[in-house]
């Protein structure tokens, strides 16, 4: 671990290098918050996944329903962890630390899209 509580290894959330190669390309996301199942931060997406960083851990391999808020909207999609990394120890007193997570979701909806509306006569 680092001075400032980084621990050691790449960032997985650098960007890709010259001879990396993503099938889909990643969207940094501003003021995209996490509410449920935890509360947290959206760092990047893409319509198929988004990476997220949270003080508290989710299960690997297990599925939720993903509750952001940007500004007033709402934005609901399924997701399944695909991994979930400790970064970070934030010390917060000499004897307390919070944890730093990133993980990995893959998204099950599109939440890029707005729903769609069907007017029927």
């Amino acid at each position: 671990m680092t001075r400032n509580g980084d621990l050691d290894g790449p960032d997985v959330f650098d960007e890709p290098g010259e001879n990396e190669r993503r099938e889909h390309h990643r969207h940094s996301i501003a003021h995209l918050k996490l509410k449920t199942p935890v509360s947290g931060e959206v760092l990047n997406a893409s319509h198929l996944g988004m990476a997220v960083q949270t003080n508290e851990s989710l299960k690997v391999g297990w599925s939720y329903a993903f509750r952001m808020r940007y500004g007033a909207d709402v934005i609901r999609v399924p997701g399944k962890v695909e991994w979930c990394r400790l970064v970070r120890l934030l010390q917060i007193d000499e004897n307390e630390f919070l944890p730093v997570f990133r993980l990995g979701v893959s998204l099950s909806g599109n939440i890029w899209s707005k729903p769609q509306v069907h007017y029927y006569p």
